[in-house]
């Protein structure tokens, strides 16, 4: 399945991408964003990488195929190697931007996509945090998140990931 593997905000509605079969380029979203649809999304920069691959701007996404058919550019990376290793990899990405942007919730959202994939339940019990409630509003956008707890959580899915990956390969 074609996922977007990186994504960086270039200037206004300008993104650049790199795809998990190794096609990266650059893309302008401004038409898109002119709809209706896309007219409630106040903050084009804050995005987030879905467990799917797709972007997606609190609720209003854009599937990594609609995008991909009008990005510019060419294979210019390696085909992306194992979804655990992409999950280690985005998670690294994420929490480098969140240090040098000064902004934890880049780091949060790409958590926030794999917690959802594993379960809230499994993620917060591997992760040791005893507070639910604490977790849940570590992860919830409108909250600014509490490092220390994102850290545990990525710990937390990158464990679940790799016992899965075991698993798998055992079977």
């Amino acid at each position: 399945m074609l996922k977007i593997t990186d994504a960086d905000w270039l200037i206004d509605h300008k993104l650049e991408l790199v795809f998990s079969d190794g096609f990266a380029g650059t893309v302008d979203l401004a038409e898109i964003f002119q709809a209706p649809a896309f007219q409630v999304v106040t903050d084009f920069k804050r995005f987030a990488l879905t467990t799917e691959g797709h972007l997606d701007w609190g609720g209003v996404q854009l599937t990594s195929a609609t995008v991909r058919d009008i990005t510019e550019g060419d294979f210019t990376h390696a085909p992306e190697q194992s979804d655990l290793q992409q999950m280690e990899d985005v998670i690294k990405q994420a929490a480098g931007d969140s240090i040098q942007e000064g902004r934890p919730d880049i780091l949060r959202a790409a958590i926030r996509a794999y917690v959802e994939q594993f379960g809230h339940k499994q993620v917060v019990e591997r992760a040791g945090i005893k507070s639910r409630a604490s977790a849940y509003r570590s992860l919830k956008p409108e909250v600014s998140p509490n490092l220390g707890t994102l850290v545990q959580l990525s710990h937390a899915v990158v464990e679940i990931a790799q016992e899965q990956q075991s698993q798998a390969v055992s079977s």
